[in-house]
């Protein structure tokens, strides 16, 4: 039996790595002024690498490529692409990664600022469009098959506050200029020595209300932080465990693993209920029959019906 209060082992190699991601950005920095190009590329290898160590193997990570719609479009260039199992070997090296293969994509940057995070939430919701929209329950229609963010190695504000104030001001002037719908909100912004902003989605209905109201549906949308003093690095990869679960059943144990060892840490943050909820009228109307009632308080589970998004 361990002893309680001990440290588990899991948040001793995310420390480690979280080191490692500061020794870089330190060695990295020293030579940025010389060569901005170099430096930056180099940022991008050691998100990627740290993907590579991390997720599952059956997920392929590249470098630098262009995101192809079914439509020929393709979109800007992203820094680091994620690739779902299976996707073909021949199309590996292409530099143009077909939607339907693509988990997630980063912009990685060395040290961020706030026109990186307005830039960013552009990208999102252009990436988002280029997905097919989907039908059949709340989880498909609200929330996109790509996971897309920025990572980056820290940020140009003086201090921690003042990050997290600058990073949740512009996440959301982004969204308010770029966002047509819930999916197309940016899903994270992590800075591996200080936060990481998340999106969150949260999906149920409110039932017995008074008099002859009917049941109201609450599709709740929002951002929080992970700034609690837990490495950024650790709740990042089990957002992204958990995002990847909720379209791969493979990873749903080692996402769970994450869950239960308590890596995905909130601080804060703030939902809005949607009205209209942004739903087919279709799953709006199964979903007024099948979902669970928020007051309920079930444990979180995998159902696209009365979800919790992480």
């Amino acid at each position: 039996m361990d002893e309680p209060g001990r440290t588990h082992e899991l948040s001793t190699w995310v420390t480690q790595t979280t080191n490692e991601m500061a020794s870089e950005y330190e060695r990295i920095r020293s030579r940025a002024l010389e060569d901005p190009g170099t430096a930056g590329d180099q940022g991008e290898e050691n998100w990627a690498q740290l993907l590579k160590e991390w997720l599952p193997a059956s997920y392929e990570v590249r470098t630098k490529g262009r995101i192809l719609a079914h439509d020929g479009v393709a979109s800007r260039q992203v820094d680091v692409v994620v690739l779902r199992p299976g996707y073909p070997k021949k199309l590996l090296d292409k530099k143009l990664y077909v939607t339907s293969g693509v988990a997630a994509a980063f912009e990685c940057k060395l040290t961020l600022s706030s026109a990186h995070i307005t830039e960013a939430t552009r990208t999102a919701a252009e990436i988002a469009r280029m997905a097919a929209p989907r039908t059949g329950s709340p989880y498909r229609e609200l929330v996109g098959p790509i996971v897309y963010g920025i990572l980056a190695h820290s940020h140009s504000w003086s201090t921690a506050q003042t990050a997290v104030e600058k990073i949740q001001e512009y996440v959301h002037r982004g969204e308010m200029k770029n966002v047509a719908h819930p999916r197309e909100n940016i899903d994270l912004v992590c800075v591996a020595d200080t936060c990481i902003a998340l999106k969150s989605v949260e999906f149920k209905k409110l039932t017995n209300l008074p008099g002859d109201s009917p049941d109201q549906l609450l599709c709740l949308v929002g951002n929080y932080f992970a700034c609690t003093g837990s490495p950024s690095i650790g709740s990042l990869l089990a957002y992204l465990l958990i995002r990847l679960g909720w379209e791969d059943a493979h990873v749903r144990p080692f996402a769970e693993y994450f869950r239960l060892a308590r890596m995905l840490s909130r601080s804060f943050g703030g939902a809005a209920n949607l009205d209209p909820t942004g739903l087919t009228s279709e799953t709006e109307a199964a979903a007024r029959e099948r979902s669970d009632n928020f007051l309920d308080n079930r444990p979180w589970r995998w159902d696209e019906w009365a979800f919790s998004l992480e």
